[in-house]
């Protein structure tokens, strides 16, 4: 019987173990780089175990639910007091809200005990989705399949994101993120495919201003792919931001407060916030780093970032350019409450759910330039920035839970409340409560 060769013996005999990895790993990047995508069942089972690690970062969002914020002050009191269906008709924050409000529609189903789990687990699937359609054959044209392996374990590992973290009301992002990524891949097969895009893309569209910014880079797409797919996305989506348009025009506008903008504080959001939180996690480097390093890592951030806008391919320079805008409009009017002017509140680490499509354009840039990059001055760096985000990734590993508002104890005086008792429940954060009218029938 032949000697089967020992591959890694024979290429790197007396070099050590560090060849034989690289080797390794050579050649996983070249299996990977010949699929265009995942199979079906390796996307159902990347998809169990992204939901795994998504537990695993806070298990208490799961096993001890409770509302946050806007999931119970507005999605699931609005929904159960005056019935979801007159909800979805309501603004908040200037805008449509329908994905967190068919989420409390939802969990009306379940007793009340039950409802904040089921609006967790419906904020999770929705987290997972932008990592599965990254890594299927449609994003074959973002990047050969083993970047975007890298692409997908950075969205699901990134530090610094804990406020869009399960939580339906900031699961608007993660929509908002696999609306673009739908929108800049190739066309579906089948029924099935083209009905969960239009089903996504009619969602997104009434699901915050997302679709109001995506609608003009996707008509640039499409004059440069000539895809008549792209023209039936572009319609779907031009009816929820048309609306949208409307209803912030003419509707319920957002409450005017003092901006409080200045040059230090926008270096100080992209250095610290961005650039240091996406390295080395959420500790506020924002306001206690010197601005001899703000500066230099906010130019880190839109030299990478420009560099890939003048480099890349074109799915990933709209993917940029869609970042930068969306952080444009949400510094020019920020939904953030408090005493002080907002953008000092942005600098404090109040409104980290706008520096989490940054944060994943400065890494998705960097990996790109770190493999890609034809100039050395800027793949160094980039696989620098790379090995340094291990920092934060370790350090936000695990989430801290919420403080335990003992929603059980409310929700069994709800339930034993006799009709029309009005019922006042403390939820998490602290200061923020729901008041729900009891009905004859509710659990």
């Amino acid at each position: 019987m032949s000697k089967i060769p020992n591959v890694w013996a024979d290429q790197d005999r007396g070099r050590g173990a560090f060849p034989s990895l690289r080797i390794y790993i050579r050649k996983v990047q070249e299996a990977l780089d010949r699929r265009d995508g995942l199979s079906y069942s390796a996307q159902l089972m990347v998809f169990g175990i992204i939901l795994v690690a998504i537990f695993g970062r806070c298990p208490s969002l799961f096993i001890h639910a409770q509302f946050y914020a806007e999931d119970g002050t507005v999605w699931y009191e609005q929904a159960y007091n005056f019935g979801w269906v007159r909800s979805l008709l309501i603004p908040q924050a200037g805008y449509l809200q329908t994905l967190p409000r068919l989420g409390a529609g939802l969990a009306l189903l379940a007793p009340l005990r039950h409802a904040p789990l089921v609006m967790a687990l419906i904020g999770a699937l929705i987290q997972v989705l932008p990592a599965v359609i990254l890594l299927s054959e449609r994003c074959r044209t973002w990047a050969p399949l083993s970047t975007r392996v890298l692409f997908a374990t950075v969205y699901v590992a990134l530090p610094n994101a804990k406020e869009v973290h399960v939580v339906l009301t900031n699961a608007q992002w993660h929509l908002a993120l696999a609306g673009v990524l739908l929108a800049f891949a190739a066309p579906p097969k089948g029924w099935t495919g083209h009905s969960f895009d239009l089903l996504l893309f009619a969602i997104g569209g009434f699901t915050g201003p997302f679709f109001i910014v995506l609608a003009p880079l996707v008509l640039i797409y499409w004059w440069s792919r000539r895809r008549s797919w792209s023209l039936a996305i572009l319609a779907v989506m031009s009816i929820g931001a048309v609306t949208q348009t409307i209803v912030l025009v003419f509707g319920a506008l957002r409450v005017k407060r003092v901006l409080g903008a200045n040059l230090e504080l926008f270096l100080r959001m992209i250095g610290g916030d961005i650039v240091a939180g996406s390295l080395f996690g959420s500790h506020g480097y924002a306001l206690r780093s010197p601005m001899f390093l703000i500066v230099p890592a906010a130019f880190c951030w839109f030299a990478i970032c420009l560099y890939c806008v003048r480099w890349a391919n074109l799915e990933l320079k709209l993917f940029i350019v869609y970042c930068a805008a969306l952080l444009a409009a949400s510094l020019r009017s920020p939904y953030i409450a408090g005493p002080k002017p907002v953008w000092e509140l942005l600098v404090g680490q109040t409104g980290a759910r706008y520096w989490f499509l940054p944060m994943l354009a400065f890494a998705w840039s960097s990996i790109w330039c770190a493999r890609y990059a034809a100039n050395r001055l800027v793949s160094i760096p980039s696989t620098v920035f790379l090995l340094l985000m291990i920092i934060g990734i370790v350090v936000d590993c695990r989430y801290r839970p919420f403080q335990d508002e003992h929603f059980l104890q409310y929700a069994r005086y709800f339930q034993d409340a006799p009709p029309e008792t009005h019922v006042t429940i403390p939820i998490v954060p602290d200061g923020w409560k729901m008041e729900l009218v009891k009905r004859g029938n509710s659990r």
